[in-house]
């Protein structure tokens, strides 16, 4: 929410001078190397403290075990219609997963 705001606050001080502003909102992409690298190769034993191990083992397999997920060629088609939008829109929902949300807000 506090980026959605932002941006809409941006976009009207921005819109004098023609520059326009947008968020694009990509899901969980599944798909790429940013957990490995975030948690630089350790395992989630080693990083979360014991009393919380069993909710976070839970809470990760639940997230990676999604079957709509967003795909990084979901992102790149997704900016490439927020820069070409006209219609004054903000929000661009990238991926089958930010879409469901999106469409649940």
């Amino acid at each position: 929410m506090a980026i959605e705001g932002f941006t809409s606050s941006l976009a009207l001080e921005l819109a004098p001078f023609g520059v326009r502003a947008k968020t694009v909102e990509p899901g969980a992409c599944l798909t790429t190397g940013f957990a490995a690298k975030a948690t630089n190769g350790a395992s989630p034993d080693e990083l979360v403290p014991a009393p919380y191990a069993e909710f976070a083992r839970k809470a990760m397999g639940e997230f990676t075990g999604q079957v709509a997920f967003t795909k990084e060629s979901d992102v790149a088609k997704t900016v490439w219609e927020a820069v070409h939008d006209t219609t004054g829109r903000l929000q661009f929902p990238a991926g089958p997963d930010a879409v469901r949300l999106a469409r649940a807000k």
